[in-house]
Formats: C-alpha cells, sequence, structure tokens
C-alpha cells in the first residue's frame, strides 16, 4: 500500500486538486495509511485497552477533533500557498511581474518567466531615447523598476544621477554601440540600506560598499547585465518595468 508523506501531499494538493473536497480526501487517505503503521496500530491497541467506557469515547473524541483540525488547516495553508504562477506568453514558471509603470495595479502586472520578461525588457530599452543610471538587481527587496528623476526631485540621488548621466561616454563599454545608461553594480545593498541611497546618492552608499565607478552601456548589454544578474542570484520580483520617456535611473526597492 503506497502511503503519502506529508510534504507529497502537499505538492499534489496545492498543484492538482481541483478543490476543497479532493484535498480533504487525500489528507483522510494520509492519515488512514498513518493508522495502518504497525509501531502505531501497536500502541492504539494498547490505548484501547487502557481505556474504556467514557473516557475511551473522550479520547476518540479528542482524537476526531484533532484530525478535523488538522485537516482544516492544511486546506487554508494550501489555499495561501499551493497556487502556481504561470507565465501569460509561454505558459512556463512565472517568477516575476511586468508592468508599464511603477506602482501599477495588480491587475495591470503581467506575470512572465524570465526568458518572456527579457524580450520585454529589451523592446523597452532599445526604445528609450533618454538617459538612464541602471543599478544591479539585487536580493530581498520586491521590486525592480524605473523611477523618473522628476518623481524624486528633493532626493540627492536625482542630483548625483544628473551629473553622472551629463559626463558618461557615448559607446557603450561593452560593444562600442551608442549608449545611453549607466550601469552601477549593487554590492552591499540590503533591504535595510536601500533607502539611503536615495538620500544619500550613490556617492555615500554603493560607491562605498566596493563597487566600481559606473560604466556606459548601451540598452542591450544593460537588458542582459540585468538578466545575468537576476538568473546567478535566483531573484524574483513581484513588479519589473522598464524605462520611460525621460532621465531617471532602475533600482531594486520597496514600496
Amino acid at each position: 500500500m503506497v502511503r503519502w508523506s506529508a510534504s507529497t501531499l502537499i505538492s499534489i494538493t496545492g498543484n492538482l486538486g481541483p478543490g476543497p473536497l479532493f484535498r480533504f480526501a487525500l489528507i483522510g487517505h494520509w492519515l488512514h495509511s498513518l493508522a495502518r503503521i504497525p509501531v502505531l496500530t501497536s500502541i492504539s491497541r494498547r490505548t484501547l485497552f487502557l481505556f474504556h467506557g467514557h473516557g475511551m469515547h473522550t479520547l476518540l473524541l479528542v482524537g476526531v477533533g484533532g484530525v478535523i483540525v488538522a485537516a482544516l488547516g492544511v486546506i487554508a495553508y494550501l489555499r495561501r500557498h499551493g497556487k502556481t504562477r504561470l507565465c501569460v506568453n509561454c505558459g512556463a514558471l512565472s517568477r516575476f511581474g511586468f508592468s508599464n509603470h511603477a506602482e501599477s495595479p495588480m491587475k495591470e502586472i503581467a506575470r512572465l518567466c524570465l526568458n518572456c520578461l527579457k524580450t520585454k525588457l529589451a523592446d523597452d530599452y532599445a526604445q528609450f531615447r533618454a538617459h538612464a543610471l541602471v543599478i544591479e538587481p539585487a536580493a530581498n527587496l520586491p521590486c525592480y523598476v524605473f523611477q523618473p528623476s522628476s518623481k524624486w526631485k528633493d532626493r540627492k540621488l536625482v542630483e548625483e544621477t544628473g551629473k553622472l548621466l551629463s559626463k558618461m561616454e557615448t559607446a557603450c563599454h561593452h560593444c562600442g554601440a551608442k549608449a545611453n545608461f549607466l550601469w552601477l553594480t549593487s554590492n552591499g545593498l540590503t533591504e535595510d540600506n536601500a533607502e539611503n541611497i536615495f538620500t544619500e546618492g550613490v556617492s555615500e552608499t554603493l560607491l562605498r560598499w566596493g563597487n566600481g565607478p559606473p560604466c556606459s552601456v548601451c540598452g542591450q548589454c544593460c537588458v542582459d547585465l540585468i538578466c545575468k544578474s537576476i538568473e546567478s542570484q535566483s531573484l524574483t520580483f513581484l513588479e519589473v518595468c522598464g524605462p520611460r520617456l525621460e532621465d531617471g535611473f532602475v533600482l531594486p526597492m520597496g514600496y
């Protein structure tokens, strides 16, 4: 007789089960299989011998109640965590949400896999005619988005971004094509100090945390660097968006 482990049960019910009744049936099957394990059967026999009359009746009620509570708990967990998100373009497993601008409503954020995300970003970066500072993706920050400088006029990051972009080289450091992005690595950037990038700029943060000066890159090479970093770190983002219309910066952040 096949016995389901708890992890196997969660995996099956999270991805295949059409509803709570199916999941509850599998849970019952798993609990039934546990009852047939010799050690547990032996214990239950001794327990039934020791408890009889009202004592046995109470024990059975407690046991059944415990099983129901456990089953309902598992079902509730599966409802919250068992849904598999798939790419809207190709059906592959999705780890990213893609939007046209930062802080889009959830209904306007499309689920994409890494390959389809790269295609979307390649289009956005190729069509962008202004200039942007692009900070490498980092872990534990839920979004990787473009922010226009006009939205953050009072922050030091905007001031420094303007100065850096005005002095950038016109040729891509990697392929020699026309460059309109500055790529800056993100060593030392965490969810605890991300806000400091806005208030202190990159000169007092990233450039002091072991990152070299930003280098000029074209749109295609910039997207390649972004996706390579995402893949090497196994990152996932709730929202990703490319640059739009005006000068600004792309960075990992939360909001």
